[in-house]
């Protein structure tokens, strides 16, 4: 206050230093804006240069789909489909079981976000193997496999992958002060019944219902796998509200937590994102991915399947051909099955 005082309260009409006050000023002003955006920068190639740091040791060759050609696969150039998955792994085991499979797809030019959920039991035609739950690819042939399998049945060209374990999950949500989610009193009550055959801390926790529930690391985590109150599609929605909320708390984020969230999180995920091309997906989501509506859905579709009986166990049997289509809409046309269904 004293400088800004002193500036505006001398004025001097005869005098031939006033012009040179009001330059000083200006060029004061001017000065703190510049010092302001470079630490903004600065602070964001921190953050970037700190995920070039942990993912420095990504895969660089090509993910090569041997079953497939590329000409049968659809794609844009703006768009950019993702695999994530989520994954049940524990110490000592060998073998990942997928908990969770979703394509995320970034589309530039409708700027939009869509999560397309595969629920496990979906059957179909894993290459080599015969017809199976998708889930079984995972366990078959890993992440390569569950890549092969999703492209050959669906026809979406996907472009990386991000693998990420169930400690990953709970440290980014911890790191971004918890998420909020809507919970029903059916799903409360599951949770506070079963809690204690899932616990991994100890924790006595009691879950509250209502539109918008603040959980914690573990407690989200807990939310995401209820699996035996309702049914996959339900279990795969509330994984769907869980990524939305955590891609809400991120926009709402500083710089030196995401920094902290980076250092944290990113040793527990695996991708095949190079170094460079993090760079870029990370400064973008930054700049814009982060401002884009979302928007998710769940293949098989609602009331386009049958459970049927198979030598695997009970599947969710359909039209794989007619739902590579309407994901096809989906994704790069943006139109929703469920408005064509009004």
């Amino acid at each position: 206050m004293p400088k800004q005082y002193d500036d505006f309260e001398y004025e001097d009409i005869y005098s031939d230093t006033k012009p040179k006050k009001q330059k000083s000023f200006k060029q004061r002003v001017v000065k703190a804006i510049g010092i302001i955006i470079l630490a903004v920068i600065l602070l964001f190639a921190i953050l970037i240069l700190s995920i070039y740091s942990k993912l420095s040791h990504a895969e660089t060759a090509e993910h090569v789909n041997p079953y497939i050609s590329e000409d049968e696969l659809y794609s844009d150039e703006d768009v950019k489909n993702i695999l994530l998955v989520g994954v049940d792994a524990r110490e000592g085991e060998t073998v990942s079981r997928s908990d969770s499979m979703m394509i995320v797809s970034i589309n530039q030019k409708t700027k939009k976000m869509k999560i397309t959920s595969f629920l496990r039991d979906s059957y179909v035609e894993i290459p080599e193997h015969g017809y199976n739950k998708l889930n079984a690819s995972m366990t078959w042939g890993g992440i390569d496999l569950l890549w092969d399998t999703l492209e050959y049945n669906f026809k979406i060209k996907i472009d990386n992958y991000m693998m990420v374990d169930f400690i990953a999950f709970e440290k980014m949500i911890d790191a971004l002060g918890g998420v909020d989610v809507p919970i029903t009193e059916k799903e409360a009550s599951y949770l506070n019944d079963t809690w204690y055959k899932w616990t991994l801390t100890g924790n006595e926790l009691n879950y509250d219902y209502g539109d918008s529930v603040h959980l914690n690391g573990e407690e989200a985590l807990m939310f995401c796998r209820i699996r035996k109150l309702d049914s996959d599609f339900e279990r795969t929605r509330r994984q769907r509200d869980t990524i939305s909320s955590i891609k809400h708390e991120l926009m709402h984020t500083n710089p030196v937590e995401l920094i902290k969230l980076a250092n944290g999180v990113l040793p527990n995920i695996e991708t095949d994102i190079t170094s460079s091309e993090m760079l870029t997906l990370g400064f973008n989501a930054i700049i814009k991915y982060l401002k884009y509506d979302i928007e998710s859905l769940g293949i098989p579709l609602d009331n386009k399947w049958t459970s049927q009986s198979k030598s695997c166990g009970l599947c969710l049997v359909f039209d794989v051909n007619e739902t590579s289509e309407i994901l096809y809409n989906y994704i790069y046309n943006d139109i929703s099955p469920l408005a064509e269904a009004k």
